[in-house]
């Protein structure tokens, strides 16, 4: 019974894994770009409706950019800035210099 007690306190929680739309590949929650269609524009998500997460693999791909800029009929230099404005909140340690989108 102990022995019990002890697992359940010690258990780890499991971290969310979720699916870039673009490569497929799966990440943790935390290290992805979560976005939500309102209307015609792409915004971050809110906490109501549906999202979709692209990771930072895609994000600083400039013709990964393209095709979702294309897939989603969004203005490209809003687009861009959006997505590097929200790649620098996930990972504030990455320098602006970075990003090859630009």
């Amino acid at each position: 019974m102990l022995n019990l007690f002890l697992d359940i306190i010690l258990m780890k929680k499991s971290k969310s894994i979720r699916m870039c739309i673009v490569c497929r590949s799966r990440y943790p929650q935390r290290s992805l770009i979560r976005l939500k269609q309102a209307k015609e524009n792409i915004v971050p998500f809110d906490g109501k409706g549906r999202c979709f997460y692209l990771c930072t693999t895609c994000v600083t791909n400039e013709k990964k950019v393209n095709g979702l800029v294309k897939r989603f009929k969004q203005d490209k230099e809003r687009f861009s800035k959006l997505l590097q404005k929200l790649h620098l909140k996930v990972h504030p340690l990455v320098s602006s210099k970075d990003n090859s989108y630009n």
